[in-house]
Order: C-alpha cells, then structure tokens, then sequence
C-alpha cells in the first residue's frame, strides 16, 4: 500500500522519500510527521511492510526506516529530525 502527500518540500522538490512503515506503530507515526515537516508530503511514499512477506523479512523489526530513491537509508528506528535535515540540505 503506497500513500502520497500532497505538501510541496521546503527543500528540494526533486527529493524523493520512502517510508517503510506497518500500521499501529508510534515510532512510524512520529518518523513520518517529522518526515513530512522535512521533505513536505508530496515527496513521500509511504509503504506497508505487512503488505509484502519480502518487505516485511527485510523491515520488520527496524520500522520505520526512511530510504530515498536510490535506497540509501537515510535513518531508521527513532526518527532523527537533525539526521533529516541534515540529509535535505545535502540534496
């Protein structure tokens, strides 16, 4: 299940986010809100790893986890917000 914002970036319209996410959990929701506030709503694909058997052996125990496009993790587990913005301006 893939979810999409609607909120442009504050820095860098081009960055593109995934969110390996499950349903039910605090950490997720506090990583995706600073996420949002970070890379705006728009750039942010959030995924269900209960949805997929692969992507829930992969991320199970380590969600949320923030990926951008290329699959380079960005942070994982309790969401950074320094860690965040600190990607976003390096883009």
């Amino acid at each position: 299940m893939m979810l999409k914002g609607l909120a442009m970036s504050r820095y860098n319209a081009g960055v593109s986010i995934r969110i390996f996410t499950r349903q039910g959990c605090p950490l997720c929701d506090a990583g995706i809100a600073l996420a949002r506030e970070v890379f705006g709503s728009a750039n942010i694909d959030l995924i269900d790893v209960d949805l997929d058997l692969t992507l829930l052996g992969r991320y199970g125990d380590r969600v949320p986890v923030i990926e951008d496009s290329d699959g380079m993790i960005i942070d994982e587990g309790i969401i950074s917000e320094g860690v965040l913005r600190e990607y976003a301006r390096s883009r």
